[in-house]
């Protein structure tokens, strides 16, 4: 998603050099006609150049970004849904999150996680609570992507992490795979805590142990 942004923003920044170059030459060209002169029209062709091929690579690059993720059944989980999901009143949206793995082989049910869910004290307060828990670049937010080999296997792995709840200081940790090539039952949310200065709990198990 960053190298996205990043190829995006290099392709807006030479679009706007090139539209430059653009008008630049069109107004000499004109100028010149004026004039009676012949001009050089080599920055209208690099303009027209700097303004069609980085989209292009932008687009090849986008293709070659969802072959990847449809080869390792990748799931774009987005923060606004976590925290979403974290800080509603039922706990059915965050239970179909988690892996199949892990609820089945810890034997993990919905009244589980509605205790945990009880025993961190969560309220979604305002609206400005969850913009803070879910904007990317919120003060509040945290979202760090990881590669792991773990039982011979390659996974994507992700940590989200609200800060602050309720203003109390308290924070709830999200981790859990969202990518894998060879088992699909392994992907979505494997852990989940909550920690303040008097409440420590949690539900699931740790993420793959080169997640942590």
């Amino acid at each position: 998603m960053v190298a996205g942004m990043i190829a995006i923003g290099i392709a807006a920044f030479l679009t706007l050099i090139a539209i430059i170059l653009i008008i630049v030459s069109c107004v000499r060209a004109s100028s010149a006609k004026k004039e009676g002169k012949k001009t050089s029209r080599v920055g209208l062709w690099v303009g027209l150049f700097m303004l069609v091929s980085p989209w292009i690579l932008v687009g090849v690059f986008l293709i070659i970004v969802k072959i990847d993720d449809k080869k390792f059944n990748r799931w774009d989980v987005g923060k606004e849904v976590l925290a979403t999901a974290v800080l509603d009143d039922t706990s059915d949206e965050l239970y179909d999150m988690f892996a199949d793995d892990v609820i089945s082989r810890n034997n993990l049910t919905q009244a589980e996680l509605d205790s945990f869910l009880a025993e961190c004290n969560i309220e979604n307060d305002s609206e400005l609570d969850l913009e803070n828990y879910s904007d990317f670049s919120g003060k509040y937010s945290h979202y760090r992507p990881y590669s792991s080999q773990d039982n011979g296997r390659r996974q994507y792995c992700f940590q989200y992490t609200m800060y602050d709840v309720n203003d109390e200081g308290g924070k709830i940790t999200v981790l859990g795979v969202d990518g894998d090539q060879e088992d699909e039952s392994k992907i979505g949310i494997w852990y989940m805590t909550y920690m303040d200065d008097q409440t420590t709990c949690s539900f699931g198990e740790p993420a793959p142990s080169e997640s942590r």
